[in-house]
């Protein structure tokens, strides 16, 4: 008799066939949790949801002061709290007495006040933000200094998720932010070589800078300066011809890039392989 085929397949194969699945949901997994980080430092640096935490929390507490005088449901007090703060006016939970009346009035022009502030703040946050002029707060960062193609193909290629794993700065002495700048990354804008602008980038807090500016003396300059403010911080340095080596080299610098360097050994191999496919 013909055996009869098996109508499961062993416990073998359930694992093989198993197994990429697993990974594709590990890969997913990870790739939430990056996006879960990148929310959290977004949530942490936002200084207008603090703003509203706090608004959120007056509210409640005057709600219940409300309640409380009145003697009114918690309810009819926290609509009558936010009525009164954001200056909607409705009245439809009108004081029954002198002082709530004078509550009511105190606290419409508190409610003006606090619009007027987070309006400016809006303002004045947007405008930073897009002109560079904010001060990093936080720390164990990435600092890259300078902006050109190079910059841009190092943040377009890099490994991972751009912002799970580090928190990056860009500084730049350009005029607004540039337009293709991940959001991720904050911008600084000023001269990289004066202290203040590397201060502002929190250079003395920073893990690792990265600098790749067109002139080899003005980083020679900057490496300097970083290392007067950190010495504890790692940097890299991209320079354009070799005999500057030397200068980053005294410094103790390890990490430098070499464009005439790099130029110059991938030619002598387009031209090994060229002679041995000749020879071939």
């Amino acid at each position: 008799m013909p055996k009869s085929r098996e109508r499961y397949p062993s416990t073998e194969s359930n694992k093989k066939l198993s197994s990429p699945k697993k990974g594709n949901m590990n890969s997913k997994t990870s790739e939430f949790k990056k996006r879960l980080i990148i929310l959290g430092k977004f949530i942490a640096r936002s200084l207008m949801l603090k703003v509203f935490i706090i608004v959120f929390s007056l509210n409640l507490i005057l709600a219940a002061i409300y309640s409380s005088l009145e003697g009114i449901p918690y309810y009819l007090g926290l609509y009558w709290a936010t009525d009164t703060l954001t200056n909607t006016g409705s009245g439809l939970v009108p004081p029954s007495s002198i002082r709530t009346w004078l509550l009511t009035t105190i606290f419409m022009w508190i409610g003006l006040g606090i619009t007027l502030l987070f309006v400016e703040f809006v303002y004045v946050h947007i405008f930073q933000k897009l002109k560079g002029d904010r001060e990093i707060k936080f720390s164990n960062h990435i600092i890259l200094i300078g902006w050109n193609p190079k910059v841009r193909h190092f943040l377009r290629n890099l490994p991972g998720d751009l912002g799970g794993d580090h928190n990056y700065v860009l500084i730049s002495d350009i005029t607004d932010r540039p337009f293709d700048l991940p959001k991720v990354v904050e911008f600084i804008r000023g001269n990289p070589e004066e202290e203040r602008i590397l201060k502002r980038a929190g250079i003395e807090k920073a893990q690792q800078t990265i600098i790749v500016v067109e002139d080899d003396a003005e980083a020679v300059l900057i490496a300097m300066t970083i290392q007067s403010l950190n010495i504890d911080v790692r940097i890299s340095v991209n320079l354009q011809n070799e005999e500057n080596i030397k200068h980053l080299k005294r410094l103790g610098i390890e990490q430098i890039v070499c464009d005439e360097e790099l130029t110059g050994n991938a030619l002598i191999e387009a031209f090994y392989k060229n002679q041995e496919d000749f020879f071939l």
